[in-house]
């Protein structure tokens, strides 16, 4: 069974389970997931009524770090995978992004051509730190100009309608109980008239043709 909660000082989500182990997400700091932790902590502290005993946080760890930044300049990372075939991926067809996997530190870095970076798998921020840190000269010799995801709209001149034709176009109005003299097109409908029925003899079929 699992407990979830969310908190707003520090602003987080907290998933407790029967077991007795708790997940804390979304904290912006080391020292807030600190503090949602004792929180955590002192609250179930006061549901279980065991105010009188101590109650202590064990193996307390921070499993994952993320983080994002953006370099002043956009990044050819069709080059950079090729450049470093055993260090990065990157496959257009699954992901628009570049794949780096740090060993030392230990973190993964998605790379895209605007030159956005973002840090997953880290276990502290001294060591996204040191990632982005060794990163850098890296992507340095990849640079280009900064590209925008979006490109700006153009300036379409507005379009011009069509002037209504004499048959009667989609701005033609009849006045109300006018009569049709003949066959034509009123708005978006057809109409037929009784004039236009003119059959020649030849064109009759006859009882013993039927």
């Amino acid at each position: 069974q699992v407990l979830l909660k969310q908190k707003r000082k520090p602003n987080c989500y907290v998933k407790i389970y029967s077991s007795g182990k708790v997940y804390i997400v979304g904290c912006k700091s080391e020292a807030d997931c600190m503090t949602a932790a004792r929180t955590i902590a002192r609250r179930v502290q006061k549901t279980m009524n065991k105010e009188n005993d101590v109650v202590r946080i064990r193996n307390y760890k921070v499993c994952n770090v993320l983080a994002t930044c953006r370099m002043p300049f956009g990044i050819k990372i069709e080059e950079l995978a090729q450049q470093y075939p055993a260090q990065s991926q990157y496959e257009p067809e699954l992901s628009v992004g570049l794949v780096w996997r740090s060993q030392d530190p230990k973190a993964t870095l998605r790379i895209h051509t605007t030159g956005s970076i973002t840090v997953t798998g880290a276990s502290s921020e001294s060591d996204v730190m040191r990632s982005i840190e060794m990163m850098y000269p890296i992507v340095r010799k990849f640079r280009c100009a900064m590209r925008h995801r979006t490109e700006p709209k153009r300036n379409r001149p507005p379009r011009k309608r069509a002037a209504p034709s004499s048959m009667g176009g989609p701005s033609a109005k009849r006045p109300m109980g006018a009569a049709l003299s003949g066959s034509g097109l009123i708005g978006n409908k057809v109409y037929f008239s009784d004039e236009d029925d003119i059959y020649d003899e030849d064109d009759l079929l006859d009882d013993d043709d039927l």
